[in-house]
């Protein structure tokens, strides 16, 4: 399968974000990028993934808190975003992918569900006029825009952005939730981009106990594209901070 974004010669404009959770978005975060996609026009709106949470859905839920969480609110919210920014190219993440998963489940109802949610999320996307990529894997779950490749993430741990660069090359993912840029130790100098996560931190009770969530941070890419290269900038919201310093 061809996984290149065929483009037009002359530069476009593109804007880059993930890891938003439904409901669990920071209303900070929201209006920022609403604001700012409305403001620059991109051509490209690309959500990376995890555009809903689907806590109730997650293994290991039973039992807990977030067996109860209800679907509706966040996959209303999720969706409604992908609609207020126009993402035109969205990628299935790790949470989405438990819809996936539920297909095939051995209970009718639990598998009726979980087909009847995943035609919502095809139906919004479509909406858009946009692609969605539904398989969250080293090999489908990826496209190309310029000379960086576009994808929701797979790895976790301290050097998740370097180990993303090192395996793909040129990367923006979201995934790990921490904002970072740095460089692959290959002889191409791969550039790894995460853009950390629109969610509000404080609220994500599954990893309120983790001292590595204290590394979390909210952050968004956008620049320019044309057919060879993609232009990124990547801005990080201080955490303390109750605005973001965008240029427009």
């Amino acid at each position: 399968m061809n996984k290149r974004i065929t483009q037009g010669r002359k530069r476009k404009r593109f804007v880059v974000v993930g890891c938003s959770h439904g409901n669990l978005i920071d209303p900070i975060n929201h209006d920022a990028v609403v604001r700012f996609v409305q403001r620059f026009k991109p051509d490209k709106v690309i959500h990376l993934g995890d555009f809903v949470d689907l806590a109730c859905w997650r293994s290991g839920a039973k039992g807990t808190s977030d067996e109860s969480r209800p679907n509706g609110p966040d996959i209303d919210a999720g969706l409604s975003f992908l609609k207020e920014i126009r993402a035109n190219l969205v990628f299935c993440g790790n949470h989405e992918a438990r819809l996936w998963r539920m297909t095939s489940h051995q209970n009718a109802i639990v598998r009726d569900l979980a087909e009847e949610l995943i035609r919502k999320i095809r139906t919004r996307v479509a909406l858009n006029k946009g692609e969605l990529v539904e398989h969250w894997d080293l090999f489908r779950g990826w496209r190309v825009l310029g000379n960086f490749k576009l994808c929701h993430g797979f790895m976790y741990s301290e050097n998740a952005t370097r180990d993303h660069a090192e395996a793909l090359g040129n990367v923006i993912h979201a995934h790990t939730h921490r904002v970072c840029l740095t460089k692959g130790r290959r002889e191409d100098n791969p550039t790894g981009i995460c853009v950390g996560t629109l969610a509000d931190i404080p609220n994500m009770d599954y990893a309120a106990q983790r001292r590595a969530t204290l590394a979390w941070s909210s952050g968004m890419v956008f620049g320019e594209y044309d057919e060879e290269f993609l232009y990124p900038n990547l801005c990080e919201k201080p955490r303390e901070s109750k605005s973001w310093n965008l240029p427009i």
